[in-house]
């Protein structure tokens, strides 16, 4: 199979790489061209880049080994999910287009900075970066992992094959490389995830038989979790992808906000439709690879090796490679170009034009592609690596957007106190590993104390006109 594999593989990435190079450089010719393609992305092309970016390893690879793990307790997650979905179709979606229309906004750093001034955006942006960074890390990892499993390529080679691949096509041609090669990976992650599941309950007996084998408590909503530990989970995914970049990216890159809510509660739909998908077949594993001692991470990949034909599993194998690629190009170039714009370009007293800086992006975005390889030297558990993250961003940042945008008496003081409570809530917990209570709980919990009382005691005066403005 190794052979077919190969054959496969080599083909998705040519042309992975051939559409990203080819349509990137073709429409990148200023910075805005590569930060948010002008602002003019469609109905069909935000579907598929919102879909093929935010399904990326954990929600695929990651889910399928929890799922095996927790049972529906894992549903905790989506929910949280599906709860901030909705509030992005209906309030923060629509403001984040019009900020990003009205005033050029970019980054979640320049709303930061527009709303509430110069040092909340460096601090939120360096959260950000660092929590994108790991994010990229394992992507990163998810590649390399289906590399080896599908071809035989030792681990290291297969890491650096992705990775080049990734980097090459995202930094010459920047989101519209991206978003180019989203519409054939968003595709294939739809379809590849949906095709899995009959082939694999058949494998395993049937629906029936799947359910008849699984422990009791997996069919329990708090069988394999505490009450704490399922809100916990809802904080995690619901406030931490509050601001996540390469979701305010699609936002300001959309022509329009009918168009992007169209898109975006398709998008709602295909994500439910995956994660049902990625439940059956991480049940269907409990019964086809009981006694798996592998990495969790491999477990996917191992299935489809072990229990689907040669052709189909080498095009599974492709389409669940498409699954991962499609996050990492895009979390690759949201964490550069937060280090290039909200980062690096302060510091820089020169002037530079659009030309220069749109070099500067793309030397940063290949740097940035070989830098998060040192992440994983601390962590190669994909899972672990996306709560953290998502943990670090949604205790801290999480409160000043979502009251940010609707509440004018807030100003940089009531920020920066939320943002350091909130860190300082969730390091506590986190070093303290206090098991009764998750770092997520009384990190958001300090945040908004802290947020709503220097707010109320301490009003900033001096963005008031901005902020009436920014309450869009």
């Amino acid at each position: 199979m190794a052979g077919i594999n190969i054959i496969v593989m080599v083909l998705y990435f040519a042309l992975t790489l051939f559409i990203g190079v080819y349509f990137g450089q073709k429409k990148t010719t200023t910075s805005a061209d590569f930060t948010v393609g002008s602002r003019s992305f469609g109905g069909f092309v935000l579907f598929c880049t919102m879909l093929a970016t935010i399904v990326g390893a954990s929600s695929v690879m990651g889910y399928t080994s929890w799922f095996a793990r927790r049972g529906i307790s894992q549903w905790w997650f989506t929910v949280g999910s599906l709860i901030t979905n909705f509030i992005y179709l209906l309030y923060l979606g629509p403001r984040i287009n019009d900020f990003g229309r009205r005033q050029g906004g970019e980054t979640v750093g320049d709303w930061f900075v527009y709303r509430y001034g110069k040092v909340s955006k460096t601090m939120a942006s360096i959260l950000i970066a660092a929590a994108y960074i790991a994010i990229t890390a394992f992507q990163y990892l998810a590649m390399a992992t289906i590399l080896e499993f599908a071809t035989g390529i030792p681990f290291a080679y297969s890491l650096a094959l992705t990775t080049i691949i990734v980097i090459v096509y995202t930094s010459m041609g920047g989101l519209w490389a991206v978003v180019s090669t989203d519409i054939l990976q968003g595709i294939m992650t739809l379809l590849g995830v949906v095709i899995m599941v009959p082939l694999f309950l058949t494998r395993a007996g049937g629906i029936s038989a799947v359910f008849t084998q699984l422990p009791a408590v997996h069919l329990q909503p708090f069988g394999n979790v505490t009450p704490w530990q399922a809100l916990a989970s809802m904080l995690t995914l619901g406030l931490g992808i509050v601001s996540w970049p390469d979701i305010w990216q699609r936002m300001y890159a959309a022509k329009s906000k009918p168009v992007l809510q169209k898109s975006y509660g398709l998008y709602m739909i295909a994500s439910l439709v995956i994660t049902f998908a990625v439940m059956y077949i991480g049940f269907a594993s409990r019964v086809l690879m009981p006694d798996f001692e592998g990495s969790a991470n491999g477990l996917l990949p191992a299935m489809i090796i072990r229990y689907l034909p040669n052709v189909v599993g080498a095009i599974l194998l492709a389409a669940l490679l498409a699954v991962i690629m499609g996050t990492a190009d895009s979390v690759l170039l949201v964490s550069a170009i937060i280090i290039e714009k909200d980062l690096v370009t302060p510091l820089l007293k020169k002037d530079r034009s659009d030309k220069e800086k749109l070099i500067l992006t793309k030397i940063i975005t290949a740097v940035t592609g070989v830098a998060v390889l040192g992440v994983l030297y601390f962590s190669t558990d994909m899972f672990e690596l996306w709560v953290m993250s998502a943990d670090i961003t949604g205790a801290t940042l999480a409160v000043p957007i979502l009251l940010g945008f609707a509440w004018k008496r807030p100003g940089e003081s009531a920020t920066i106190g939320s943002i350091v409570a909130g860190l300082t809530g969730w390091l506590v917990f986190t070093i303290g590993k206090f098991e009764f209570l998750d770092p997520i709980i009384p990190g958001a919990f300090c945040s908004l104390v802290a947020y709503l009382v220097i707010a109320c005691i301490a009003p900033d005066k001096k963005h008031a006109l901005k902020n009436a403005a920014a309450n869009v």
